[in-house]
């Protein structure tokens, strides 16, 4: 196949987001990404909305054949607040987060016997010194 044929490819795929052309078209990622963007850049195609990612809530642009100008994006970025409760949210949904705070007990655990010191050591060599400082 030539060139030509892979941005009819990708131009029958549309409208969809660059993921969606991917599976619609049948054509590598790679590829699809490459004509995407050479004919955006040529105004062949335009963004004509825009959605948020299903998992990671970023946004996907919308392509669709035309050259209209692009639409702008007008959804909100999360703040972390939000996004650390909805993180926590499916952790507990799904049963990841009882595991992850057990292993953040252990860690705060073995940090903080670190930091003690073994009293072994301390009664061959001596209390730990503190490191001298330069006046």
């Amino acid at each position: 196949m030539t060139r030509a044929n892979f941005s009819e490819f990708v131009l029958g795929a549309m409208p969809g987001t660059k993921a969606d052309i991917v599976i619609k078209s049948g054509v590598s990622q790679a590829t699809v990404l490459r004509w995407v963007n050479q004919l955006h850049a040529e105004r062949k195609i335009y963004i004509c909305s825009w959605k948020r990612h299903p998992r990671a809530g970023a946004a996907m642009a919308v392509y669709a054949v035309g050259s209209l100008p692009d639409a702008p994006c007008r959804l909100k970025h999360q703040t972390k607040l939000q996004t650390r409760l909805r993180f926590e949210a499916k952790a507990k949904q799904d049963g990841r987060w009882d595991r992850m705070q057990a292993r953040w007990r252990s860690k705060y655990w073995i940090r903080k016997a670190a930091a003690a010191g073994d009293p072994l050591v301390a009664a061959l060599f001596g209390a730990a010194r503190s490191q001298e400082v330069a006046p």
